[in-house]
């Protein structure tokens, strides 16, 4: 099965491998995404100094983009839920998922709580 990984899913896999592929593998997962906004996440959150690995490690993942069925997916989703300036990146990646009808593997559920989105949660 394909699956959008929020950004916690990448970082959990460099740092827990053997664990994560595990969870990964129990849940089915054949296929991890990511959006532009963890890869973007990801890459500014990095030190000056692991920057070039990061970007080295993100290119394993395809990565899907904000587009024009995201756009509509988000327009519907804030009419119907309040997003503050904290969870506005969760909500796109959310809505990204949701455009692409994927589910999304996280460990932060309480992030992406909307009825629209299927969830994979995981527990390191």
């Amino acid at each position: 099965m394909t699956v959008v990984a929020d950004s916690t899913v990448i970082f959990h896999f460099n740092r827990y491998n053997t664990k994560m592929l595990k969870i990964i593998k129990d849940q089915g997962v054949t296929e991890l995404w990511i959006t532009r906004i963890s890869y973007i996440e990801l890459l500014s959150g990095a030190s000056e100094n692991a920057k070039v690995n990061v970007r080295k490690i993100l290119h394993a993942y395809p990565i899907l983009e904000f587009d024009k069925k995201a756009c509509n997916v988000a327009n519907t989703l804030a009419m119907k839920y309040r997003i503050g300036a904290k969870n506005s990146k969760d909500f796109l990646i959310a809505c990204i998922a949701i455009a692409n009808k994927l589910p999304l593997v996280t460990e932060n559920i309480k992030d992406f709580n909307y009825t629209e989105l299927n969830l994979l949660p995981y527990k390191i």
